[in-house]
């Protein structure tokens, strides 16, 4: 499931503005081209939000949503290696409240409250001790 769409970009910046960052003409939004933009955004919160829940997210909350919008406006932008001061912090303020998930500082909810679904976590295993090894050998 894609935390967010073409829709929720096109809330947060004009369709002319979209169509410059994506079409090679300017006129029509590639769509192709905002996929691949989502998709990259959708890999980077998974690897942050990886650490500590099951990804990708059922259902992800609005926060998600926000943090995807975005990472994928930046990648479009960074697409044309011109990134607005505006965007260049919100995709830092973004990284920086996925690092703080990843290291447990900060809870993402749903709607309702209710936590996405926690990965397990990763225990230490230890095995017994070696009966034979090099100086109990030594004789032999």
């Amino acid at each position: 499931m894609a935390y967010c769409s073409e829709d929720d970009l096109l809330k947060m910046i004009p369709q002319s503005e979209l169509a410059e960052l994506t079409a090679e003409s300017g006129e029509v939004p590639d769509s192709l081209i905002i996929i691949d933009a989502i998709s990259k955004a959708e890999a980077e919160i998974d690897s942050y939000l990886g650490v500590k829940y099951v990804v990708p997210l059922a259902t992800p909350p609005a926060q998600v949503k926000a943090l995807t919008v975005d990472l994928a406006i930046y990648h479009l932008y960074s697409r044309r290696s011109v990134v607005p001061p505006v965007r260049q912090q919100k995709y830092d303020a973004a990284v920086a409240f996925l690092k703080q998930v990843a290291a447990g500082q900060i809870v993402i909810a749903g709607p309702q409250g209710e936590l996405p679904t926690v990965a397990k976590a990763v225990t230490d295993a230890t095995g017994a001790i070696r009966a034979f090894t090099r100086d109990t050998l030594a004789d032999w």
